[in-house]
Parts: structure tokens; C-alpha cells; sequence
């Protein structure tokens, strides 16, 4: 590759960027292109950075411009500063006065740089240390510090937790209208780190009959994502008809293929008939579910408790079915709004929850509308710890 460099001041030279560089690697992330050759003396180098604060470090070249080493301005102005500094080094070199550093090919890939760095026992702090780049001639093309390279990995994080958080979004609000079945519905999702494992589905299996379910991934961030959006494609594609037991053995065989029983959920899946007024539901490990009858809670839970999806490859869950009566209410939310704490380490807790719900159906009000409220005042300062959804169905 033809390398030019121009003249950056009198000592101080720059190196031009490759033409071409490729995606993720060191090249694309260098930040300082500043060398000087290392006969070059070091007094007038140093009368030479101070007039430009902008360069913070200079690669020292030997005569086929490949580097020997770094000098960085703040060591060097330290030493200079001392007394008799300036005489020590009066006499000195660029070259006498370089420290080593690794030097690595501008086209290695960051992460696998990255990583067997990251396996190196080196104390030393990430912002005072630096990466030499070659190109393919061995000549000097550019500087990294561990800070750019970790600067970019979260630049990147953030750039995917956004693009998931996103998508999540767009999958909550793809969910089928049923106000034609006579069923007031409310809900709610705040994710604690930005994207999160909770998310709900509903969905239209005929005129007649309704499937919804809220689930809780096990984890956060990115991988709880890619969980929900693989649930959420079953459950889009998923032939209700042949009902929940199938629904839910399907599900498990297919998280438990993708990540071999390292994720799962908890869940809480129903079909509702508005014809007969039967609701089925199958509880999967998750136990936070509330159901009202004339304003008083009423157990829905039976003595068997379903196992969570994706923990046994072989899963026999338990649906059970119940008449539903007007005005009945059912509040389905996951676990992050019980456990909020506040400053005290109090929960919010099951009873709280279960007062608000009842001054919901009393006032004839949004329970989306109070519950935000409710937890953010008992929380006060203490961070929100879990994702928080519910679902609401008032039949």
C-alpha cells in the first residue's frame, strides 16, 4: 500500500488514513496519526507539542517509518517540569526516550484483540495505555488507546440495546384489537435497563375466541430480546386452535433447541371464549396473577404448579378452565412491580397491588394511569431494580 505522510509542524509528521479500511477492525478505530523519526532531538520536540495541545502522543519511526515506540506529552512534560530536567534530556533522542508498546496489524479484528487482552493480567488503567498499528508494509498507520477500543464496544452496545429496545417496541404494539369481544383491556411496560424479558401477546383465534399471554424472560439487554422475539414469532404463527397444552409443549421444545436450557420464562398463557364465558389458562412457573369478582380477590391457583418454558425438555403443563362472570377482573403482571422496594427495603408487595386494582374497578378508572404513580412514590429514590408489566382483562 503507497503511504504518504505530510508535515504536521517542523518535527512532527501525520499519517495519511488508509484508503480502505475493513468493518471492526483496529484500523477503523485509530484516533492519533502523529510519528516522528527517532534521531530527532527531544527538547525541540517538546518546544514543538507545546505550541499544538491537541497531540497527546506520537509514534517514534525508524528510518522505514515502522515504529520503535511511543512518546506521550504528559510523561514527557512531567519529567521536563522537574528540576534540571531540560539538562538531562537536553542530549536525548526521540528513540532514547520512546517507551515500548504492542504494535498489532490495522486490520486484526478488534474482538479478538480485545479478548485476549482482556485475559492478560495488566493492571494498568485502560486510559494510559496504547496500540501501535502497522499496514501491510510494517509501516507505521495509526494509534488507539484501550479507551477508544472500550468507547466503541459501548458505542455499539448502546447502538444494539437501542435497535432491540425498538423492535420491542414495535412487537408490543402489534397486538390484535379485541374490543369486539366485550373486554376492556389495559396494560403497562416499564423495562429497567432500557430493553427487557417482559412482554405480553394477544391475539384473535375467530369471532369468537382470544389467546393472550405476558411472559418474563430469564436476563435483560440484548439476549432477553432475541428470547422475546423468537416467543413472539411462535406465538404469531402458532395455530390457536390447537390449544394451549400444544401451544406451550411447542414453545418449550423451541426455546430449549435455540438455547439448550440456558433461557427460559415464566409465563402466563390464556384463551378466553366469549360464546361460553370459559376461560383456560396455564400458569408456567410465573404466580402473579390477580382475579377480582365483584371486588374482592378470589384464588385461581391450583395445587399443581406448571414448571417455567424451557427448564425440562419434556413438559406435561396443567390448563385448567373456569366460567368468567361479568365485571370480573384479571390482572396479570410480573414480578419486577411486587418486589419494587423503597428506601426502607419494603416490597411493594401483592396487597398494595390488590388495593390499587380495587380503586380501579371502583372509580371506574385506568389502572395504567395509577400504577405508574403509585410505584414511583413508594419507590422514592431507590432504583427500579426489574422490568414491570401487567396485563389487564375486565370481562
Amino acid at each position: 500500500m503507497t503511504r504518504e505522510a505530510v508535515l504536521y509542524k517542523n518535527l512532527i509528521s501525520r499519517a495519511d488514513r488508509p484508503a480502505r479500511s475493513y468493518p471492526n477492525t483496529l484500523q477503523r478505530l485509530a484516533k492519533h496519526f502523529w510519528f516522528i523519526s527517532y534521531d530527532k532531538n527531544i527538547i525541540e520536540i517538546a518546544d514543538e507539542l507545546e505550541q499544538y495541545t491537541e497531540i497527546t502522543v506520537v509514534c517514534i519511526t525508524d528510518e522505514s517509518n515502522q515504529p520503535i515506540g511511543i512518546i506521550r506529552r504528559d510523561k514527557l512534560f512531567l519529567f521536563l517540569g522537574k528540576r534540571f530536567g531540560r539538562d538531562i534530556m537536553s542530549k536525548k533522542t526521540a528513540g532514547e526516550c520512546s517507551e515500548a508498546v504492542n504494535v498489532y496489524a490495522g486490520e486484526r479484528n478488534i474482538f479478538i484483540l480485545l479478548e485476549q487482552l482482556r485475559k492478560q493480567e495488566d493492571n494498568e488503567n485502560i486510559e494510559n495505555k496504547y496500540i501501535v498499528l502497522v499496514d501491510s508494509q510494517g509501516a507505521f498507520s495509526g494509534m488507539l488507546s484501550l479507551q477508544d477500543a472500550a468507547n466503541y464496544l459501548v458505542e455499539m452496545t448502546n447502538d444494539d440495546i437501542s435497535q432491540a429496545s425498538l423492535l420491542q417496541e414495535r412487537l408490543l404494539a402489534n397486538i390484535d384489537d379485541i374490543k369486539k369481544f366485550n373486554v376492556n383491556v389495559d396494560s403497562w411496560c416499564s423495562s429497567a435497563k432500557g430493553i427487557g424479558g417482559d412482554f405480553y401477546f394477544i391475539k384473535k383465534i375467530s369471532e369468537k375466541k382470544f389467546f393472550a399471554s405476558l411472559c418474563d424472560v430469564s436476563g435483560k439487554g440484548v439476549t432477553a430480546a432475541l428470547v422475546v422475539s423468537i416467543v413472539w414469532g411462535l406465538l404469531q404463527n402458532f395455530d390457536m386452535h390447537k390449544g394451549l397444552k400444544d401451544l406451550l409443549i411447542n414453545l418449550n421444545s423451541s426455546i430449549i433447541r435455540s438455547f439448550h436450557l440456558e433461557k427460559y420464562l415464566t409465563g402466563f398463557f390464556l384463551i378466553y371464549d366469549t360464546e361460553s364465558c370459559i376461560l383456560q389458562i396455564a400458569d408456567m412457573g410465573h404466580a402473579h396473577a390477580l382475579f377480582l369478582r365483584k371486588g374482592r380477590k378470589v384464588s385461581i391457583q391450583k395445587s399443581r404448579v406448571n414448571l417455567p418454558i424451557g427448564v425440562e425438555i419434556e413438559l406435561e403443563p396443567m390448563v385448567f378452565s373456569f366460567p368468567v362472570q361479568e365485571g370480573d377482573t384479571l390482572v396479570i403482571y410480573t414480578d419486577g412491580i411486587s418486589e419494587q422496594d423503597n428506601p426502607a427495603g419494603e416490597e411493594f408487595g401483592e396487597t398494595r397491588l390488590t388495593s390499587l386494582v380495587q380503586e380501579v374497578l371502583a372509580h371506574n378508572k385506568n389502572l395504567s394511569g395509577l400504577l405508574p404513580k403509585a410505584l414511583e412514590e413508594f419507590r422514592q429514590n431507590t432504583p427500579q431494580h426489574d422490568d414491570m408489566t401487567f396485563l389487564q382483562f375486565r370481562f
